[in-house]
Formats: structure tokens, sequence, C-alpha cells
């Protein structure tokens, strides 16, 4: 079986937000499965078709921290802008699918896609013999339209495209109603669906969580701690309620450091980032570090007390997770794919859209040592599914029918 994989946002840029992060491991962990032969492929936005991946494109793939490093605002500017596609369409080798994928291979689109791909695929998915499995991670742009307006006409194409793979893995409950929901709305067929939420990620901590798993942080105990956020700066993430709460909070005397961790999405002098410059230019404790590399990244996580995450809407919710495996407790809403995450304990639930309460909540896990350290111990209690785990059910659902093992039936009493 020969795997087709769409790699085409985690291979142009040192981009590692949580969808390149899975694509990335994904393919590691796809590649090192015996009997198995997966092919990376990169949609090509200049010629609107696939290429091979070049010796860069492998490295931002596999090693991205190890081509560059440097932290950056834009990580997704450098290697995806209209010179670099056109370099890349005239010395690639370009990828006929019609004519590649055999009847028993498969083509697997682990990532959003809403670039040309949502139409020039749909000849493809409807003619090829081959298996065709995506994953699904979120509507959120369909259904915030306070913050996001009318996204349809970009959105709906993909959403509509999706309905031609053969099965759609989803990241969450949540994520699974809105893709029947969608369909439903836009008239499309309904095909098979599932729900396989993302795993941790323990091989990448190692001795990290260990040390984060050991004590509570002495920061928390003396009642000045460091409050860390991992998020892009969308809109839906909220960054701005969560700054006018710290800044509250700060007027009210309490003493806690705010740490940001994620590139900036919008312009380079955006709400956001004008907001961090004024509190920082008032003396405010607040650092942002931008678009960091895994080092860093489980430094903050490992020194921090605690995490929020006040995103009004996900398809996952990965940062609660990776907080939550360094024992560190999380606040965070309580709605969707979010309250899927937090019900299994460490997470401090609260009205996310609410200064009032997000500010309260912070200063709760500051200054109420008892409940600190009862979320603490929940967090640390939490187990989550491991890649070998996940893995193994994705190669399940990969295979094309024919090479599948007979399914026992079992009679009813």
């Amino acid at each position: 079986m020969k795997i087709f994989m769409d790699v085409t946002s985690s291979c142009t840029s040192v981009q590692n937000t949580g969808m390149q992060r899975m694509s990335r491991k994904i393919f590691g962990e796809l590649s090192r499965r015996q009997g198995i032969a997966v092919r990376p492929i990169c949609w090509n936005r200049v010629g609107q078709g696939y290429v091979e991946l070049g010796e860069p494109e492998r490295r931002y793939l596999t090693k991205p921290f190890q081509v560059r490093a440097r932290s950056m605002s834009r990580p997704d500017l450098m290697g995806r802008d209209p010179f670099s596609e056109f370099i890349r369409w005239l010395g690639r080798r370009r990828i006929d699918l019609k004519a590649e994928i055999g009847d028993e291979d498969v083509f697997l689109v682990p990532d959003i896609y809403r670039d040309s791909r949502r139409l020039k695929l749909a000849d493809f998915l409807r003619q090829t013999p081959a298996r065709k499995v995506a994953i699904f991670h979120d509507a959120t742009d369909l259904r915030l339209t306070s913050v996001y307006g009318d996204r349809s006409r970009k959105s709906r194409p993909y959403l509509e495209s999706l309905s031609l793979f053969d099965l759609v893995i989803c990241v969450s409950e949540e994520a699974e109603q809105d893709l029947h929901f969608f369909w439903k709305k836009y008239g499309c067929r309904r095909t098979a669906s599932c729900v396989e939420p993302w795993p941790c990620e323990l091989e990448a901590f190692g001795e990290e969580r260990q040390v984060a798993m050991a004590e509570v942080p002495e920061s928390a105990r003396g009642g000045e701690g460091a409050v860390l956020y991992v998020s892009s700066f969308h809109g839906r993430k909220n960054h701005l309620l969560l700054l006018h709460a710290a800044e509250k909070l700060w007027n009210e005397g309490l003493r806690f450091q705010l740490c940001l961790i994620g590139k900036n999405v919008g312009a380079p002098w955006n709400k956001i980032v004008r907001q961090i410059r004024a509190l920082q230019m008032r003396g405010r404790p607040l650092r942002w570090l931008r678009h960091v590399n895994d080092e860093i990244l489980l430094r903050a996580y490992r020194e921090c007390s605690f995490t929020v995450y006040p995103s009004l809407m996900e398809g996952f919710g990965l940062p609660i997770v990776e907080s939550l495996l360094h024992g560190k407790p999380c606040i965070c809403g309580g709605n969707g794919a979010l309250g899927e995450v937090a019900r299994g304990g460490g997470c401090l639930v609260v009205d996310q859209r609410s200064e009032e309460a997000l500010a309260a909540g912070i200063k709760k896990l500051l200054t109420d040592r008892d409940t600190y350290a009862r979320f603490c111990a929940e967090a640390r209690a939490r187990r989550f599914r491991s890649w070998s785990d996940y893995t193994e059910k994705l190669i399940e659902h990969l295979q094309p029918l024919s090479l599948r093992a007979p399914t026992r039936r079992v009679e009813r009493v």
C-alpha cells in the first residue's frame, strides 16, 4: 500500500501550529511502519497541481527548526510567497494523480485546504478507485460569524469537496457534528465519518513531563506565578479579552507574569500587537515570544504555573492537552470540543467570553493554593491516547476495503 500524503502546509515553511505539528507527526509515524510507503506531495498554488518535495521541503517537513529556529511573528510568510512557489513549480517533478495513484493506494489529506484544491481535486476524487481519506479539524470560520463574518464563499467548496472522500476523520465530536450540519445545509451526500481525537505527544515531552510532574511550582506557592497562553493571533482566540483581564488583575495589585507564544496572523501592527506594546510600555510583566521552536515551547510549559486558553471555539484544543501533559492546570471554556478535552479534569472551566470570569479564574489559581493543588493533581492523573494507538487506528482507516481482514459476524441473542 502506497500513501500519497498531502503535506502542503507542513513542507513549505517553519510554521508549526497544531495542524502542522500533527501532520508532521503522522508523516513520521507512518514512514516508520514496515510495509507502508508514504509519498509526501505538495500542492503548488502557481501551477495549481501537485509536485514532489525537494530537499528544502523535506527538511521543513521533518526537521523544521533545524532549518530556521529563530523566533518570528510570521513564520508562514517565509517560503510560501509567490516567487518561491514559482521556483518550486519549475524545479520539482509534477505529479499526475490520476495516472500515478493505483487502485490499492491511498490519498490522505490531513490538513485544511481553502485554495484551488477545493475545486481542482473534484474530478480526481470522483473518478479514482484509490481510497480517499481526509482529516477534518473544525468549522469555526463558518460558525463564528460574529468574528469572521460570512465565509461561506471560501469555506463551502472545501466542505463540499470533503463529501467526495471515502472517509472523513474528525478530531472531535463537535467537529463531526458541524461537518454533518453543513453537509446537510449545502445539500451534500453524507460520506462515512468517524471521530479520532488527537493523541498526546508523550515521546516529544520525555524528561520535561517528568520534571513538570515532580512538584507544584514554587512560583505558584508564593503567590507570584507565570501564566502561559499558546495560540496564534486569530480573532476567535480572544487575546484582547485576556489582556484586558490581566490588566484588571495587575491594577488590583496581583503579581504574575503573562507569557504569550504564537504567530501573528493579522497585520503587523494590529489591535492585539498594539495592546501588547501598550501594556509593556506601562511596565506590565507581559512577554510575547512569538513563534518559537519546540525546545522553548516545552520550557515555557515546564516553567509556568498554569495556562489559559480563552479561545471562543476550537476543533480540538491541543494546547490544553499539552498543558495537562505537563501537570499544569488550564483555564478554558467548556463549550464544544473545549469541553470534550476539559471534562476529564485539570481544567478550571469559565465563561471565556466574560472578562470578569476570566480574571476571576486567573486570580483563583494564583491565590487559592488548595484549589491550585487540586487541579494540578487532576492534571497529573490525566491519561491521553498514545501516538502508537492513534497510528494503528489510522492505518486501519487507510486500508483499502480489499486488503482488510474480514469482520466476524456476531449473532445477537
